[in-house]
């Protein structure tokens, strides 16, 4: 990535989320987190480059605008899929019988 300008840096970390959002998507989680590792590494590269001004732009402020919009859709679709498992996680536990309070409540029962 050396030799490349702060514009094509941040056109490939766009790049990398919207990519990122398309494999949470469609639930190919391997190909995420190797693409979330990519853009982890780009970012420390964007970091290390020296700022040529590109963020004041109004091309570098529409892009780092598409950015955060995608990190925003990103966030809220990996949250979905936290509280969903979470759900999931409940819902199993309940019908296994790991929910204690709800296993003895039913064996005190006169019958």
């Amino acid at each position: 990535m050396e030799g490349r300008t702060e514009e094509q840096l941040w056109l490939d970390f766009r790049f990398l989320t919207k990519e990122m959002a398309k494999f949470l998507a469609k639930d190919e989680m391997e190909l995420f987190y190797d693409l979330l590792r990519q853009r982890g590494e780009l970012q420390a590269i964007i970091a290390a480059t020296p700022e040529s001004g590109f963020k004041e732009t109004a091309a570098g402020k529409k892009l780092l605008a598409e950015i955060w919009q995608a990190n925003q859709l990103l966030t809220h679709n990996l949250q979905f899929r936290v509280n969903k498992g979470k759900q999931q996680q409940r819902v199993s536990n309940a019908y296994d019988g790991r929910n204690t309070a709800a296993a003895s409540s039913r064996m005190s029962w006169k019958r």
